[in-house]
């Protein structure tokens, strides 16, 4: 238990539960393609609601606040 360094793991993000609607206006989209686009904390989220699944763009360091 000598070993203080961090282990050798990544998180990955699978699900974002939320939506940030305090402090924020239109910050809600659809896309041509029936996408809902929106952002939580950091995370752009992309929603596809025909494949009930997420992409997510982590570019930011702060919270989208538009």
């Amino acid at each position: 238990m000598s070993d203080r360094s961090a282990p050798g793991c990544r998180l990955r993000l699978d699900w974002v539960y939320g939506y940030r609607g305090h402090q924020c206006r239109n910050n809600l989209y659809y896309t041509a393609g029936k996408e809902v686009v929106y952002f939580v904390a950091g995370v752009g989220v992309v929603y596809n609601t025909r494949e009930h699944s997420q992409r997510f763009y982590l570019g930011h360091n702060d919270d989208i606040i538009r």
